[in-house]
């Protein structure tokens, strides 16, 4: 199959699954939310070889990233049913970069070797910037990415996060800004520029309730 013959199956299997997957019941609506979204503020070079895509649900957007741009990725979230549905449509669809895993962030260190070895991390739509930045970074290599996609009101979590990019060994490298059918959409950079304290991520919850500060 063509590339975005590919992409339009995944994302009609996605809308159509019998779990809820994505909230979208337009087809075209879908494509840009998912697939633009995902593809659009990213460049070939951001994901490295491998890449982590973390609260991945319905393989947002590390499916569509993975097919788009040919890289390895691993996708985790808590939810077994989401990563299994995913796991067998890739495997219907022929996508044999994508592996995926049910397993909280906070868990992943204490399950195999991962602590810094992604040349990147995605995430979208999962918590607040000083939680999703605790839940990525760990898994990053130095030097390698954070990509974070945000609306509009990111300025203010930015605010709340200094301390924890200084606490993570990274920082903000570049702001990119897209629109998706008239809405001003973020890609939020972040290089990782020292090695994260082997604490991190902290026990499961505990990022959520008690961001660092």
């Amino acid at each position: 199959m063509e590339k975005m013959e590919i992409v339009r199956k995944y994302i009609e299997r996605i809308m159509n699954a019998p779990l809820n997957l994505v909230g979208y019941k337009d087809f075209e609506e879908a494509f840009a939310y998912l697939y633009s979204d995902s593809v659009l503020p990213i460049r070939s070079d951001d994901l490295g070889e491998r890449f982590i895509d973390v609260g991945s649900g319905g393989g947002v957007p590390g499916v569509l990233l993975s097919i788009e741009f040919g890289r390895r990725v691993l996708l985790i979230d808590s939810i077994c049913k989401k990563m299994d549905f995913v796991k067998q449509t890739c495997s219907e669809l022929g996508i044999d970069t994508v592996e995926t895993m049910c397993v909280r962030a906070e868990e992943l260190k204490n399950v195999g070797d991962y602590f810094e070895k992604f040349d990147a991390a995605t995430a979208h739509a999962v918590s607040k910037l000083p939680t999703v930045l605790e839940l990525t970074a760990p898994y990053v290599r130095i030097g390698g990415k954070i990509l974070l996609y945000k609306g509009p009101g990111y300025n203010e979590e930015l605010g709340h996060s200094i301390n924890a990019m200084k606490e993570l060994g990274i920082k903000l490298s570049e702001t990119r800004n897209y629109s998706i059918r008239g809405k001003n959409r973020y890609l939020l950079v972040f290089e990782k520029t020292h090695s994260t304290p082997r604490k991190y991520p902290r026990k499961t919850g505990i990022p959520e309730k008690n961001p660092i500060k």
